[in-house]
């Protein structure tokens, strides 16, 4: 299959980070709803560290997982983020129907229906594939102006097998149908309060920056910065 046009970068996930802190609640946490949630939305400011808590949990992920990436750009709109996914998605040979180029034309047209016809027929590729679990991860979003990309979001959430989880990261919580999934317990959010360094985590930063003396300035810097991790490592550099 070809997508023309298409970034390479943008279908390539991130790598987690050689040296970084160990944060295992929020990792544990994170795993979990990989595995279990229809939904994980991570919505926090810059620096908080949602794409290296993402990027660390790829390479924990069970062996069979399928994992598609796609980073999301301002000039984004609903035709090239379906062929986007398709591109990522491509590894995997899913069983699609139609060709997944034909259907992000239908969109680029602007068909009545073709929208949510397309993620149908995505959704039933991704249940016939062979993948005994699989993750899309939809980093940026707040990039993102085009409500046709939500729209396209909210049909995906809406579809997506039950063996398959769509990832969300975002400076702002987007406009999607959240309250449905929050009522079904089928959405997991980890908002700047969970990505917040704790005050150990803030501790094993500064060891691992080998800066001495820095300990009893701890509790002021964690009040200052309020736990976020960009702030912290510039008080630490």
């Amino acid at each position: 299959m070809e997508f023309t046009g298409l970034v390479s970068t943008k279908i390539q996930p991130p790598r987690a980070r050689t040296a970084r802190i160990a944060r295992p609640a929020l990792e544990a946490a994170l795993r979990d709803a990989l595995q279990r949630r229809r939904l994980v939305l991570l919505v926090a400011p810059a620096g908080f560290g949602k794409t290296s808590a993402l990027a660390a949990q790829i390479d924990a992920l069970p062996a069979g997982t399928a994992l598609a990436w796609v980073s999301l750009d301002e000039d984004d709109d609903a035709l090239r983020v379906f062929a986007t996914l398709g591109a990522a998605l491509e590894p995997f040979d899913l069983p699609w129907r139609s060709a997944p180029s034909a259907l992000a034309g239908q969109i680029g047209e602007g068909e009545a229906g073709a929208l949510r016809a397309a993620v149908a027929e995505l959704a039933a590729a991704l249940a016939g594939s062979d993948a005994r679990h699989g993750v899309i991860v939809f980093d940026d979003l707040h990039r993102v102006a085009s409500p046709d990309v939500h729209a396209l979001l909210d049909a995906l959430i809406e579809r997506v097998p039950a063996n398959w989880t769509v990832v969300i990261a975002s400076r702002i919580t987007p406009q999607l149908a959240l309250a449905r999934w929050r009522a079904a317990d089928e959405l997991a959010e980890f908002t700047q309060e969970a990505l917040r360094f704790s005050l150990d985590e803030a501790r094993a930063l500064a060891a691992a920056e080998a800066l001495p003396g820095l300990e009893e300035r701890l509790p002021e810097l964690m009040e200052r910065t309020q736990g976020w991790p960009a702030g912290l490592r510039l008080c630490f550099a």
